[in-house]
């Protein structure tokens, strides 16, 4: 009795975890947000089923057993993609990425010959199960692989995507300034920490794995794995902000944001047309400067404005409009401000660029040649590279 009591925590918290998963995937904004709603959802129908494939539950319920088992395979990816496109938020869903449900749908598959199967059929399989003494089982008429090369398949997956989400981590903390990171540093933290708390439940699921091998209960497992979502949950809670990824770094936008805001201020009538251009400009203009953060695209000296169009689904036409409207800029001064921008934070904050030479610095941000660099910088700045560079190479 006291083991079904405490499975109806994980009941309810199933039913929370979904209705929360429900309400981020009808969110709108970035694609990220959807995949973290994919998580809770796939969390709370795990947690939900959990209670069912307890026992002497399962008996009653057959019809639950190995329902959540390819679910596992859904964990490792769900939690790199999301953090993935919440990083890089212009970056776009390609066909190749299905590839890290594969896993999924192959162990889905061969379990549908037991999902179809009789009642009759499902209990003398759980029997089996409780024999042996584990869901793990060696063998089983159902499946091409045993359960027991899953549980290892699983850990295998689980451990390699949390390694590569790991180094995705920190190689975005490397390309970004310490600046950038000072002012994103809630988000810094929240990915950093739910790593962490990754890393601490992989350590408890093997210990316990250890320690009670021959266990056919999950619950504590299960208790381990609501328990790190509850606390992102609650951090997003209290930080909705968050998803909306990390804060833009180019005073572009911010510039564009202020220009935008001083014309409505200033205008107490004015044409509903021309707000309407305001409010699409802006559109188009953060759209504009999130693909450059992400991609650091102004990087390349081949660089064009039907490329990034192209890239962005956006008309050309609308996105000169857009700059020369609220910016006073035109593509090319666009792009050579996120150089100049760039090469501003590089010699503040990374000692190795202290100690190059003007043509280097022009190289390295993007400038095809040092006379580019030199009117781009007298034109946006109004000094020579060497006079405004001074300033941060000190």
């Amino acid at each position: 009795m006291e083991k079904i009591t405490i499975n109806y925590y994980l009941y309810f918290l199933g039913f929370l975890f979904f209705a929360f998963g429900a309400s981020l995937m009808l969110k709108r904004g970035l694609l990220a947000t959807r995949l973290l709603g994919l998580q809770f959802l796939q969390l709370g129908i795990q947690l939900y089923c959990s209670y069912y494939i307890q026992l002497p539950i399962i008996l009653e319920h057959p019809h639950y057993f190995r329902v959540i088992s390819p679910l596992f395979y859904l964990i490792g990816p769900l939690s790199y993609l999301f953090q993935h496109f919440l990083l890089y938020p212009e970056r776009k869903f390609k066909k190749i990425y299905f590839l890290h449900f594969l896993p999924f749908a192959i162990h889905f598959l061969e379990f549908i010959p037991l999902y179809f199967s009789s009642e009759s059929a499902k209990i003398a399989e759980i029997n089996e199960v409780i024999q042996e003494g584990t869901f793990n089982t060696s063998f089983s008429q159902y499946g091409l692989i045993p359960m027991k090369i899953h549980l290892y398949l699983k850990g295998i997956s689980y451990v390699s995507y949390m390694v590569w989400t790991a180094f995705e981590l920190f190689r975005y903390y490397q390309s970004v300034s310490k600046s950038f990171l000072l002012k994103n540093r809630l988000i810094v933290f929240w990915l950093t920490g739910d790593l962490l708390l990754k890393i601490f439940v992989l350590a408890c699921h093997i210990a316990f794995n250890i320690i009670y091998k021959d266990q056919v209960q999950t619950m504590a497992r299960d208790f381990l794995y609501a328990g790190e979502f509850a606390i992102m949950a609650l951090f997003l809670f209290l930080n909705p902000r968050l998803l909306d990824g990390p804060y833009l770094k180019g005073l572009v936008f911010q510039h564009s944001h202020r220009e935008i805001q001083v014309k409505n201020d200033d205008l107490v009538v004015f044409d509903s047309d021309k707000s309407r251009i305001n409010v699409k400009n802006k559109s188009i203009l953060e759209k504009l400067d999130r693909y450059f953060e992400s991609e650091f695209i102004f990087l390349k000296s081949n660089i064009s404005l039907n490329l990034v169009a192209q890239s962005l689904k956006i008309k050309p036409r609308l996105i000169r409009i857009a700059l020369q409207e609220e910016l006073d800029f035109s593509f090319t001064d666009y792009v050579n401000s996120w150089r100049i921008q760039y090469a501003e934070e590089q010699c503040r904050d990374n000692p190795r660029w202290k100690s190059y030479k003007i043509e280097v610095i022009a190289t390295e941000s993007g400038f095809g040649t040092r006379q580019s660099f030199n009117a781009a910088v007298k034109k946006l700045k109004g000094e020579s590279p060497g006079q405004y560079f001074a300033r941060y190479m000190n």
